[in-house]
């Protein structure tokens, strides 16, 4: 029994234990499971939260690609590239090149079936989404150890992704791409010319040179490539340097385009000397000079940075050699504010006896120091007397602040050695046409043996440099003031063609079309100059000339009051705003500036003619007579101004005194209209009906627009009563002047009596 009962109570503890055991895992259980819950509730509010998040992300971007379908389109292209990224570089298994090539390639023609391709720079940039995903496929290419060549692509399909890498500045796979599409087609101008522009910007002249040959055997006829290259060859003795000269003159251009061109052209020959016996004791190919004449170059190609970088690269090489000193001021003197570090470059250069002096003047001037540049100029010139670009800068300047003598005698001062100089010969010929101008202004007339010494001047700059543009410019001005129009255009043709950014040309075509009579084409010459030229009283002058000539006057005013808030001292620009204001019928101003002419030039026959007229306008015609008697004391043969005086004195009832100055402005100009029918007013008052109309008659043979001495025939006959004849005299006024009421009317009466008169004499049943 004991046993039994011992045994029990043993039974009763393991099931007490295991029971606690029991309870005690539970419990375990209930909290874990309950902290489960805590963090199942937690996720489930995470979850719920970044459902709605995912949810609103994917209607923004439903929202973007239906506003941008391409960027839809684009994402085949990420997948290609992430394809073709994963193949060549993240599985780890080792494939083919042919393999490689075809996984690039598919890569690139996916970018390029949302590229069509563009010759237009701008357009490449503004191309959505492809930026990063050609630089993706750089990078694939690049780490891939690739060349343009191992992508299976057409030389079209070259040419675009070389655009896209080109718009990336990824340059070296541009240039690579668009050389494989010129292997590939040789006849693609487009691929050429953007490899040479990348070329260009490198300063890769010898690579550059290789395809300016390859695009001109595509374009042999492109005058910018046939310059271009011209550049590269200057002073060579290649055989391509003279065939491209030939083609040049065929075609009507010029190899270098003006005088600053040549001037760096001849930089860059003197560094390719230097460089030439820097190159026989030294095996080094990169030499200051060198980069020196890369530079002068690139600055000829207008790529201003590059040059910048290769100047500097020859300073590096040697700190002591001077061009490339005076080349490193150029290029800063085109950065505003940069004068003083511009003169402190050229100070070292000029330690280095390089030749400064021309260049240093024109920083100084451009920098409003005309002074300094003077100093500068005359100083050289003591100690060299003959140099005469030096010489010929130094007049122009004085010439430019006015200094007429003072130009002139720094000419006449130099050596006779200095005049085998072209320069020379066109500053003087410039000097004479200001000399001319001058005559002009003061007394109203051109000096035509000024005008021949000018003419002269040019003919000889042009004979000893026939590629001088300021010459020829000259010489399109002087036969302009001789009325050889036609030769002075073809000088005008030569000219724009060497110095095509010269400011004076088109001004200068503007005032030849003025004085041939084509107020169209110079219209549109003054509208091009303004686009250049800012407050240049030449531009508003012409302009107003032209506006009066059209018949708009109230517009000629404001031009040339434009003109004289420049340059209060423009006599023709005053004269003519004189001669506007009075057909305006606004004679206080017209008297206004006429007086200030008057006064200021009292030689001007013009102006004082003017001046006369205005009076005659007011009805003053005794202040008239004296300033017709004044411009006759100034030239008794001034056959307008015998005409006026005649007007005034049968204006003032002095008939008997009005037919000795109409008589001698007839012996003078018999070809004046206006003096014949002046002179038939006079003759209708002496009552000479017969010598009137014959007055009459040669004034409209002198001029058959002339309707005032029209009326006066008809007027003749129609009094006569010579009515058939009248009637054709009304006739003719009327052809010249359809809107004439006096005409018509008297047209009527004189075809009413006519016909009445045949009614009346027809026979009668």
């Amino acid at each position: 029994m004991q046993d039994t009962t011992m045994a029990l109570l043993s039974l009763y503890g393991v099931l007490s234990i295991a029971l606690l055991l029991l309870w005690i895992k539970h419990k375990t259980v209930r909290k874990q499971r309950d902290r489960i819950a805590v963090k199942l509730g937690s996720m489930k509010g995470n979850l719920s939260d970044t459902s709605d998040r995912l949810d609103l992300l994917s209607r923004g971007v439903d929202t973007i690609l239906s506003d941008s379908p391409r960027v839809h389109d684009l994402l085949s292209v990420h997948k290609a590239l992430e394809s073709a990224e994963s193949l060549l570089f993240n599985q780890g298994i080792p494939i083919s090149n042919s393999e490689s090539c075809a996984i690039a390639t598919h890569a690139a023609k996916e970018i390029l079936i949302h590229y069509p391709g563009s010759n237009n720079e701008e357009e490449r940039k503004q191309t959505p989404g492809l930026g990063p995903l050609s630089k993706r496929l750089s990078a694939i290419l690049t780490e891939a150890e690739m060349k343009a060549e191992d992508i299976e692509l057409s030389a079209e399909e070259h040419r675009r992704i070389g655009e896209l890498f080109h718009s990336i500045e990824r340059f070296d796979w541009a240039a690579d791409c668009f050389q494989r599409a010129n292997e590939l087609d040789p006849e693609d101008e487009s691929a050429l010319r953007s490899l040479s522009s990348i070329q260009r910007k490198r300063g890769d002249l010898e690579s550059l040179d290789r395809s300016l040959e390859r695009l001109l055997a595509v374009a042999p006829d492109d005058i910018s490539i046939l310059r271009e290259q011209a550049i590269l060859l200057q002073d060579s003795e290649d055989e391509r340097a003279i065939r491209n000269r030939k083609r040049l003159d065929a075609l009507g251009a010029d190899s270098l385009e003006s005088e600053a061109e040549n001037q760096l052209s001849q930089i860059a020959q003197r560094a390719k000397n230097l460089g030439k016996i820097s190159a026989e004791g030294s095996n080094t190919t990169d030499s200051a000079a060198s980069f020196v004449e890369r530079a002068a170059k690139q600055l000829l190609l207008g790529e201003v940075t590059a040059a910048r970088e290769s100047v500097n690269l020859a300073i590096d090489l040697d700190s002591n050699f001077g061009q490339a000193w005076s080349l490193k001021a150029r290029l800063i003197a085109l950065e505003k504010g940069r004068t003083k570090d511009a003169i402190k470059c050229i100070r070292r250069a000029k330690a280095l006896d390089e030749y400064t002096v021309i260049l240093e003047s024109e920083i100084l001037e451009s920098d409003d120091r005309t002074d300094a540049a003077i100093e500068v100029l005359e100083e050289h010139l003591e100690g060299s007397p003959s140099d005469s670009e030096a010489r010929g800068r130094l007049s122009q300047l004085w010439l430019s602040r006015g200094a007429f003598d003072t130009a002139r005698e720094i000419l006449e001062a130099a050596p006779e050695e200095a005049w085998d100089s072209a320069k020379m010969h066109v500053m003087a010929g410039r000097l004479n046409l200001v000399n001319s101008d001058n005559e002009r202004d003061e007394t109203g007339k051109i000096d035509q043996m000024g005008v021949i010494d000018a003419l002269v001047s040019f003919d000889r700059a042009i004979e000893i440099d026939r590629e001088s543009g300021l010459a020829w410019l000259g010489r399109a001005r002087a036969l302009r003031y001789q009325g050889s129009f036609d030769e002075a255009e073809i000088a005008l043709v030569r000219a724009r063609r060497l110095i095509p950014d010269h400011p004076s040309i088109p001004l200068e075509e503007a005032q030849l079309c003025l004085d041939s009579g084509d107020i169209e084409q110079a219209n549109a010459l003054s509208l091009e100059a303004t686009t250049t030229l800012k407050n240049n009283p030449t531009v508003s002058f012409i302009r107003g000339i032209i506006s009066a000539r059209s018949g708009r006057l109230e517009e000629s005013l404001n031009f040339f009051s434009r003109t004289l808030e420049i340059q209060p001292e423009h006599v023709r620009a005053r004269l003519n705003r004189a001669s506007a204001a009075l057909l305006y019928d606004n004679l206080t101003l017209a008297l206004d500036d006429a007086n200030i002419l008057v006064d200021a030039r009292p030689k001007h026959e013009l102006a004082r003619l003017r001046k006369s007229e205005i009076l005659m306008n007011q009805g003053d015609w005794s202040s008239a007579e004296v300033e017709l008697r004044e411009l006759l004391r100034l030239n008794q043969n001034h056959s307008m101004g015998l005409v006026h005086l005649g007007t005034c004195l049968i204006a003032m009832e002095k008939s008997e005194q009005a037919e000795k100055p109409l008589n001698k402005a007839i012996a003078t100009n018999p070809h004046l209209s206006e003096a014949w029918y002046q002179r038939g007013l006079l003759y209708l008052d002496f009552g000479k009906s017969r010598e009137a109309m014959s007055d009459f008659e040669e004034a409209v043979r002198a001029d058959p627009q002339h309707v005032d001495a029209r009326l006066r025939i008809a007027a003749i006959l129609h009094e006569d009563t010579d009515l058939e004849k009248a009637r054709f005299a009304w006739r003719n006024v009327l052809d010249v002047d359809p809107q004439n009421r006096l005409a018509r009317r008297r047209l009527e009466e004189c075809t009413k009596y006519v016909q009445s008169r045949k009614e009346a004499l027809a026979p009668k049943d």
